[in-house]
């Protein structure tokens, strides 16, 4: 339960609010302190699930966020903290689809690039945002199946998606063996965690749900934006290291590898560039 008393950044609560107020989000969690955002959505999903008098369907898309996340969590196991100048919130909503991290790293690239521009936004496949080489931004996308009907058993269940997203927006927390950088140490420009908030977070809401022609516009813009693209690279698929070119990213968002053998598919797991030998 959000707790009341905790002091909050104020520019943050008035964006939660007129997000709510505009409809983009139903409900919010806005919160001090907080070891992870997306263990908090979960544990929220979870508890409302299992209570037959919740109405936790009408609550989504909801918003958790914090001021200062101290144990977020991050892919192979990193943790991502957010202090008061960086951004961490999670988004709890169904219309989950095989596209989602395409989709929603493309639509924090154009915020930002909205907000600070002129400048630009890389993405390193599956789930960070890159500027002038540097990671300043991570997504973390976990799914709850939950029944349709909830007086059946789990037959034909949906699925609900958290969406964990943490931006380096003053400075840049140092993350063993990744390059970091924040938005502001990237462009020279003063920006505010709120600035930000204001437009990512209808960004992303927008790519929930089965839109074809969203799906497609996003893969292209992953595409422009492929910092592993004409880079050799190494990867796990079916147990085994692949190393190749990255040719990009396929119509299913896998990433495509260019090995002697032709073409591999590496769907999920982590991607690492290589020196040519």
């Amino acid at each position: 339960m959000p707790h009341s008393s905790d002091p909050k950044d104020d520019a943050i609560r008035r964006v939660v609010n007129r997000l709510m107020t505009d409809g983009v989000i139903a409900s919010s969690d806005h919160r001090a302190e907080l070891g992870s955002t997306n263990s908090e959505a979960v544990d929220w999903l979870r508890a409302n699930m299992g209570d037959a008098t919740s109405n936790w369907r009408e609550q989504l898309p909801r918003l958790v966020i914090t001021d200062c996340q101290t144990s977020g969590r991050g892919r192979q196991g990193r943790n991502w903290t957010a202090q008061t100048d960086g951004l961490a919130f999670s988004l709890i909503s169904s219309g989950v689809h095989r596209l989602l991290s395409i989709a929603v790293g493309v639509a924090i690239a154009q915020s930002i690039e909205f907000v600070a521009g002129p400048t630009s936004c890389a993405l390193k496949w599956p789930n960070d945002i890159w500027m002038n080489g540097c990671k300043v931004g991570g997504i973390l996308i976990e799914s709850v199946s939950v029944p349709r009907d909830e007086s059946t058993a789990v037959d034909n269940p949906e699925t609900v998606a958290i969406v964990g997203i943490g931006i380096n927006v003053g400075s840049s927390p140092a993350i063993e063996g990744v390059q970091t950088s924040s938005v502001v140490e990237a462009t020279g420009k003063v920006i505010s965690r709120s600035e930000l908030l204001t437009e990512i977070v209808p960004a992303v809401v927008s790519q929930f749900g089965d839109d074809e022609e969203k799906h497609d516009e996003a893969i292209t813009e992953f595409t422009k934006r492929c910092v592993l693209k004409g880079s050799q690279v190494r990867c796990w698929i079916n147990g085994a290291h692949v190393e190749g070119i990255c040719e990009g990213i396929s119509s299913t968002g896998e990433l495509l590898i260019r090995t002697r053998n032709g073409i591999a598919r590496c769907q999920s797991g982590e991607v690492s560039r290589v020196r040519p030998s």
